[in-house]
């Protein structure tokens, strides 16, 4: 389902005002889903990253294989997602 963006907008600006220090990219993945509630899926958390945190479009994309969306050969683990995303969000843990 497609939705525009004035409704995601309000939660990338809310995502933008979270402090994301400390809770890394998988709270911010987790914040992104309270926010949208069912609106949550793997192209509006896309969509909210870039416009919230400025996250390249490809980076997003990778992100939305996160494995709380979906399973598969090439979900993304939490770690995974924590070091794609530590360029943007500063994520504390930045090792394998």
């Amino acid at each position: 389902m497609m939705y525009a963006p004035s409704l995601l907008d309000p939660a990338a600006e809310e995502l933008k005002l979270t402090d994301v220090i400390g809770r890394g990219a998988t709270g911010v993945a987790r914040e992104a889903r309270t926010l949208l509630g069912d609106r949550f899926s793997s192209v509006t958390f896309m969509y909210v990253l870039m416009r919230a945190f400025e996250v390249e479009y490809m980076a997003a994309r990778d992100a939305s294989r996160w494995h709380e969306f979906h399973g598969g050969p090439y979900a993304l683990s939490d770690a995974d997602l924590e070091v794609l995303l530590a360029p943007w969000l500063g994520s504390p843990r930045q090792t394998r």
